[in-house]
């Protein structure tokens, strides 16, 4: 039997760790078991990338002004921006520098023959600067500005991007707070986490390979379907047209809403007050493997 696990955060432990131990019990029953660690920030997808990616360059710039730092050296990283404060519009010069036209040709030039990719969270990756979904309206009416001063944000910023010959249209250019635009007119792309892990891991082959597929995380509604990475293993377990199931510390979803939700079934470590641990995890995790093994 061939077993891809690739949990959440589950009973206090890190997804890569909670994906360790569920893929032990697995192996105890004499599963095959591919452990695929996903992450979308933080601490999570730094072990993402080091289990997946070890000889990857990644840089994790803190602002405008760390990347442009990163934009003029010789490196060729991968830019991980997930965790870099989004600057105010003027900020974004920081990227560039004193006179942001000569910086960003000089920028071109030595980006001329490397690829630049960046890291930006999900919901971002089509994140335009400009228009009515785009970043600077979205921004105004978060912090509750008035109509003329939301129009007056995305009206300047559209002035900024213009005067260097940039599109602030394109979908991603307002990610990472309008550092996408920057990443872009450098020839660059941007992906998601969860994307360039999968990708990196060929985590759609190995899942069309598998037999089941097992993730992980603290609870599971209809609402969020456990969070991004659960979402992410189910939908592609349902592309793979592959059986997938989740451990959970709390399980709100019905049988049938859990079909619904492309899981065959849901195992709960334990009642409403309890609370998950390791131990715990281990055991549900060896009774599963032993309720799915052929």
């Amino acid at each position: 039997m061939r077993v891809v696990i690739t949990a959440d955060a589950v009973a206090g432990l890190s997804p890569a760790a909670a994906s360790a131990l569920i893929a032990r019990a697995f192996s105890d029953r004499g599963a095959q078991v591919a452990v695929v660690p996903l992450g979308v920030s933080g601490e999570p997808l730094r072990e993402a990338l080091e289990a997946l990616a070890p000889r990857t360059d990644v840089v994790r710039p803190d602002d405008a002004a760390a990347l442009r730092q990163v934009l003029q050296s010789d490196r060729s990283p991968l830019v991980d921006l997930t965790g870099t404060a989004a600057p105010e519009l003027q900020g974004l010069a920081a990227a560039l520098g004193t006179d942001p036209g000569v910086a960003l040709e000089d920028a071109r030039e030595r980006w001329s023959d490397r690829d630049l990719v960046a890291l930006v969270p999900e919901e971002e990756v089509a994140l335009p600067l400009v228009g009515l979904n785009g970043l600077a309206a979205t921004q105004g009416r978060r912090a509750g500005d008035d109509l003329s001063t939301v129009l007056a944000r995305d009206a300047e910023a559209e002035r900024w991007a213009s005067s260097l010959g940039l599109d602030p249209t394109l979908p991603g250019a307002g990610a990472a707070g309008g550092l996408g635009l920057i990443v872009q007119a450098l020839g660059g792309r941007m992906t998601d986490p969860l994307t360039y892990l999968a990708d990196v891991a060929g985590l759609a082959d190995t899942m069309g390979a598998a037999d089941l597929v097992v993730t992980a995380a603290e609870s599971l509604d209809f609402h969020a379907v456990g969070g991004p990475i659960v979402k992410r293993a189910v939908a592609m377990a349902g592309a793979a047209l592959r059986p997938a199931i989740a451990i959970v510390g709390r399980n709100f979803v019905s049988a049938r809403e859990l079909r619904l939700a492309g899981f065959e079934e849901a195992y709960p470590l334990g009642a409403a007050g309890e609370e998950p641990t390791p131990e715990r995890l281990s055991e549900v995790a060896m009774r599963v493997a032993t309720t799915w093994s052929w």
